[in-house]
C-alpha cells in the first residue's frame, strides 16, 4: 500500500508544484500565459522521470525478491 502512495505522489507532485509556482509567477510578475504552459510541461517531464526511477527501484526488488536475493531491510524488519 505504502508503494502505490509513494508511486501516486512521485507522479502528481511535480507537476501539481510547477504549474502552481508558474501560475504565482505569472500573476506576480505579469507574465505571458505560455510561461504557466511551460512550466507545466517541465513538471510533467520532471514527473515522468520519477516515476521512470520509482518504476525502476521497484522492479529491482520485485526481482531481487524472486530470485531469492537478499533484500534490504524493510522499516519494521529491522533490529
Amino acid at each position: 500500500m505504502m508503494w502505490v502512495t509513494q508511486f501516486g505522489l512521485s507522479a502528481l507532485f511535480p507537476l501539481c508544484a510547477f504549474l502552481l509556482i508558474g501560475a504565482w509567477l505569472q500573476n506576480k510578475f505579469g507574465l505571458s500565459p505560455w510561461f504557466t504552459m511551460l512550466c507545466g510541461i517541465l513538471g510533467l517531464l520532471t514527473s515522468i522521470r520519477t516515476v521512470r526511477s520509482c518504476y525502476k527501484s521497484l522492479r529491482k526488488d520485485a526481482d531481487a525478491a524472486c530470485e531469492g536475493e537478499e533484500r534490504t531491510p524493510a522499516y519494521n524488519d529491522h533490529a
